[in-house]
């Protein structure tokens, strides 16, 4: 059985008319079509509703959306199966995620990572094809997308249920493919967390993890038995041109009954036509950074040095930046937001975010904060 998988896909406003015209075939090059067609099964992650004139939802970030034209695009990629957990499936609400589950039912197009409220069981998708079952799980982070205990929505990250879901899926087929829409954007490696994770789900049942949501290539480890891909990159999403977001993986993955046999197929996008690369700095540096992270130091000051540079940045939404505050910090002191604070209330701030406790307090004392505000 041959399953092929494309990451994440978005119609935006450089391609929207090819998704809605049905065109959407013209500007995929005979290569990739060839592999694409050749699987037994084809799927992807849908990071946006399908709907029309609808009100976007309150959140930090982009609100994301396609209009419902756009099923005629989608429909020519074969879909067997679209990823809708992910955290934009709920960017105009209910009604957007009922439009989009509307719209494939209608064409009956198969969907996963959707449950009903936060306490339903996330069901495991089985393709099934020569004797063989295959099993897709899942899951994002938890975001403004998941499900809560009123209303459906993004099956999320919680261990303590993946676990359970994640061991009755076993038991249903030979092998188990989670894919995790998680991780932090534009970073290339895991960090340590995200390498504990993903390790976890290799040793309670998942065969294949498959971490989406960077938009970039990361790396691969191979870990007991398993197999985890830490950043598979974007499929169809044309945003700004930059190294990070103008190459991916498609994952090609043949199961057979004793093995499986994973291939990367590196795709670079040259304005709106999406091709098979034939750049081998691609897939070498791929490998690279694949070993590479078999240093936990690496890792470990790897993602330090990465979060140090996102530091600023976060007490710059915290600090509810203004005028007077971005000319100090691009002319006077350089990361003033974050200089701002004595040594003192930083300790008080890590307390707050780091502590279990804590944290589940103020997550909660937030949302009710903003549901009452509303």
């Amino acid at each position: 059985m041959k399953i092929i998988i494309g990451g994440d896909l978005v119609p935006t406003d450089s391609n929207k008319n090819l998704f809605e015209n049905g065109n959407l075939l013209e500007n995929l090059d005979k290569n990739f079509l060839k592999y694409w067609n050749s699987a037994d099964f084809r799927l992807f992650n849908l990071e946006c509703p399908i709907c029309d004139n609808l009100k976007p939802i309150d959140k930090f970030g982009p609100n994301l959306f396609c209009s419902k034209k756009t099923i005629n695009g989608i429909k020519e990629l074969k879909p067997d199966l679209v990823l809708l957990s992910n955290n934009h499936i709920l960017d105009y609400g209910i009604d957007g995620l009922n439009s989009t589950l509307n719209i494939l039912n209608k064409n009956d197009i198969s969907f996963s990572g959707i449950i009903e409220n936060k306490f339903d069981n996330n069901k495991v998708f089985i393709f099934d094809k020569n004797n063989i079952k295959v099993g897709i799980y899942n899951i994002c982070d938890n975001e403004f997308s998941i499900a809560n205990s009123k209303s459906k929505g993004a099956a999320n990250l919680n261990i303590l249920k993946n676990y359970k879901e994640i061991s009755e899926a076993k038991t249903k087929c030979d092998y188990l493919v989670l894919i995790y829409h998680g991780g932090k954007e534009l970073y290339r490696y895991p960090s340590p967390n995200l390498k504990n994770l993903c390790e976890y789900f290799i040793e309670i049942g998942a065969d294949i993890v498959i971490c989406q949501h960077s938009h970039c290539i990361g790396c691969k480890e191979e870990y007991n038995n398993g197999t985890i891909i830490y950043g598979q990159g974007n499929f169809i999403f044309d945003t700004e041109s930059n190294e990070y977001l103008n190459s991916s993986l498609v994952i090609n993955i043949d199961f057979q009954k004793e093995k499986y046999d994973i291939q990367y197929i590196p795709i670079e996008r040259d304005n709106n036509l999406i091709k098979v690369s034939t750049d081998t700095k691609i897939l070498n540096d791929f490998n690279l950074r694949s070993k590479e992270i078999t240093s936990n130091e690496f890792i470990e000051k790897q993602f330090n040095d990465f979060a140090l540079n996102k530091l600023n940045g976060y007490f710059k939404i915290f600090g509810k930046a203004n005028f007077i505050t971005k000319i100090l910090n691009k002319f006077v002191l350089k990361n003033y937001y974050i200089k701002r604070y004595n040594k003192k209330y930083l300790l008080k701030i890590l307390n707050i975010i780091e502590c279990e406790a804590h944290r589940e307090t103020i997550i909660s004392a937030l949302k009710e904060y903003i549901i009452n505000k509303q």
